[in-house]
């Protein structure tokens, strides 16, 4: 088996020797140096021998098994090249890393790395600082003097303001013919950006250039292939253009300004843009539900035992489904939808996490003691109940934390003078509060045939977490026999129900009305 396996191995070995060939490298300074690199061509181009290269500058070059790459120590550069790829990475002593893209893929034979010598022949004289020329008709790459170019391409910068703009010179000591120019807004300034192709830069002589009140800062990335100058320029810039200076070396960077009319204009478009997501940002598209009580908390009691959290429910339900099937624009979110136990403060949590617009709670009044004449429905706002009867129902629906644990500790805080505070809090929704529920007044008064006790204010615990426009329904009492009548039937629900959602129709209505005529927008940003 050995004699045919060595067979095999030398045709192999003839046939990439066969395919490659070689070229000169020609030291003129140095005509001893003068040596041979391997060459193959491909795709009409000369590739040339990376590791022959290598040794030819007397530079350290390796291949990195793990990472497949070939690495090459030039000057104080490392170069690293990947197979089957166009690109080349630069890693300067600082470790900063810049790629420069080839027209064609570096090639990987058996032990070595072959690089397109027309496109990498200049990249490798500008990191060696030396002439290094190829000649693909003579098949050589000819080496003269070492270059002793100057220090920096960019020494300095100058700063100009003229009428319709600003003008910065760069002081250069060659032509840099390859580079851009853009720039980016910045709150009210403009960042410039300026990237010159094959440019060094005096970092330290230009970053200290002190800033004039129109130029406010200068920053410069240097590169081994290129160098960033950005400059943050005070207000506002259209457009930044670059361009060789006349009669010299130097590039000219023209700063073009908006005239007035192209800020009054850039000003009302910015205006109007505001404007159209602040009431984006209002528009009635979340509804909360609350539905009163539920789980182990049964809330009030009616006559023949009808429980509150069965009523309060079927309502929110009921109500649910129609803003879905006729207000396609909200979104419905529930804080229960089955029979199930939420803490007081969680209801809160999830009208606000949803980025509810309006939250309505709803819940059945009662007695203490059945039957009792007290009927009709009652709208509550978040304040401090000052009648006693406010203070009652307040009380008894505040009741139900007692069903949390550690309730003592989360709700201690919340003592007559914190309520104060708290509705001061919510002051920036409490007219839209007021509104709704004084349009949920009279909807229920005309479809219902309930008696209508009224807007009222109290200290509801379930009221102080929701950060939006927010009320609380008393539908009717449950210690009244004809009231119970209608909260536990049906048709009585449906009602009650169809009353709320006229009152959200009307209210989205003449809210976004106010938004879209610019009233009161961003009174509730605060």
């Amino acid at each position: 088996m050995r004699r045919p396996l060595l067979v095999i191995l030398t045709l192999i070995s003839f046939r990439i020797s066969k395919a490659q060939d070689s070229l000169s490298v020609i030291f003129e300074q140095d005509p001893s140096r003068s040596t041979r690199i391997a060459i193959i061509a491909r795709e009409g181009a000369v590739f040339g021998s990376i590791g022959d290269l290598a040794k030819a500058f007397n530079l350290q070059g390796s291949f990195n098994p793990e990472s497949q790459r070939f690495e090459l120590a030039a000057k104080e550069y490392t170069v690293v090249l990947t197979p089957d790829n166009p690109f080349v990475m630069i890693i300067d002593a600082q470790r900063n890393a810049n790629l420069t893209q080839l027209q064609r893929d570096i090639i990987q034979l058996p032990s070595n790395f072959f690089v397109p010598l027309d496109e990498f022949i200049p990249v490798f004289e500008n990191i060696m600082r030396e002439q290094i020329a190829f000649d693909p008709v003579r098949r050589m790459i000819s080496v003269g003097r070492v270059v002793q170019l100057p220090a920096f391409d960019i020494t300095g910068i100058s700063f100009e303001q003229k009428a319709n703009g600003d003008l910065i010179r760069l002081l250069c000591s060659k032509k840099l013919p390859n580079g851009e120019a853009w720039c980016k807004p910045d709150g009210g300034d403009t960042w410039v950006y300026v990237t010159l192709a094959d440019g060094r830069a005096d970092v330290a002589a230009l970053q200290e250039l002190k800033p004039n009140g129109i130029l406010k800062k200068v920053l410069v990335f240097q590169s081994p292939t290129s160098v960033q100058l950005t400059f943050r320029m005070k207000g506002q810039v259209n457009s930044a253009e670059l361009m060789q200076a006349d009669a010299s070396n130097d590039l000219l960077v023209a700063i073009h300004r908006p005239t007035e009319e192209e800020l009054a204009a850039r000003k009302t478009r910015d205006f109007e843009g505001n404007l159209r997501r602040e009431r984006d940002r209002w528009k009635l598209d979340v509804l909360v539900i609350d539905a009163g009580h539920g789980g182990e908390d049964p809330g009030a009691l009616g006559v023949s035992r009808t429980r509150e959290k069965d009523v309060t429910l079927a309502i929110a339900l009921k109500l649910g489904r129609l803003i879905e099937r006729n207000l396609h624009d909200v979104r419905v979110v529930y804080t229960r939808t089955s029979d199930q136990f939420i803490e007081v403060y969680r209801r809160g949590q999830i009208a606000n996490q949803a980025g509810g617009k309006l939250f309505i709670s709803i819940h059945c009044n009662s007695m203490p003691h059945k039957p009792r004449p007290a009927n009709g429905f009652e709208i509550y706002l978040l304040r401090p109940g000052k009648t006693e009867n406010a203070l009652r129902i307040a009380e008894r629906e505040n009741a139900v934390v007692k069903y949390e644990q550690g309730y003592e500790q989360r709700y201690q805080q919340l003592t007559e003078e914190n309520f104060i505070l708290l509705t001061m809090a919510q002051s920036a929704y409490m007219k839209y509060s007021e509104k709704f529920a004084d349009i949920l007044q009279r909807e229920m008064r005309n479809r219902t045939g309930l008696g209508n006790s009224g807007v009222k204010q109290a200290g509801f615990y379930v009221l102080v977490g929701a950060s939006m426009p927010n009320v609380l329904v008393e539908t009717a009492y449950l210690s009244n026999r004809r009231d119970e009548k209608v909260l536990k039937s049906p048709k009585g629900q449906q009602e009650i129900a169809e009353s709320i959602f006229n009152a959200v129709r009307r209210y989205k209505g003449e809210y976004e009305k106010s938004l879209q005529e610019g009233k009161d927008i961003g009174s509730m940003s605060r």
